[in-house]
C-alpha cells in the first residue's frame, strides 16, 4: 500500500486565474550590477493554490520553500519539460510573482501539469 498523498487534480471552472510564464534571465548592466530580464511570456488558465499542512511542512524539510502550487492544462509550451527553474509565473491581477521549483506531470493522462512555485512577492 503506498502512502505517498496524491495531489488533488483541480475540477471543472478552478483555472480561473490568467498567469504568464516567463523567462528569466540575469544579465551584466554597465554599473557592474545584474538585471533581471524577463521575456514576454505566454498567457494560460490556471489554479493557483497555496501549499497548507503537511506538504509546506514536508518541503521545508528538504530546503524547498514551495508555496504554491499551480495548475496549467498539460499542452503545447505548458509540458513539464518546457517550464524550468529559469522560469517564474506572473499573477498580474494579484500583483504577484512566483519562481519556479519544479514541474511535473499530474499522473499518466497527459491532462494537467503541477508547477510547485515560491512566492517572491510583487511584479515590479
Amino acid at each position: 500500500m503506498s502512502t505517498a498523498v496524491r495531489p488533488v487534480w483541480p475540477q471543472t471552472g478552478e483555472l480561473n486565474r490568467r498567469v504568464v510564464i516567463r523567462l528569466w534571465q540575469d544579465r551584466p548592466n554597465a554599473a557592474f550590477g545584474i538585471d533581471q530580464v524577463f521575456d514576454a511570456g505566454i498567457t494560460r488558465w490556471a489554479a493557483v493554490k497555496p501549499v497548507v499542512g503537511v506538504n509546506y511542512w514536508g518541503a521545508k524539510q528538504i530546503d524547498e520553500e514551495t508555496t504554491h502550487r499551480i495548475w496549467l492544462r498539460w499542452g503545447k509550451n505548458t509540458k513539464p519539460e518546457d517550464i524550468t527553474g529559469q522560469h517564474v509565473i506572473d499573477q498580474p491581477a494579484e500583483n504577484k510573482r512566483y519562481r519556479v521549483i519544479r514541474a511535473t506531470a499530474a499522473g499518466d493522462a497527459r491532462q494537467f501539469t503541477m508547477v510547485e512555485v515560491k512566492e517572491l512577492g510583487g511584479i515590479d
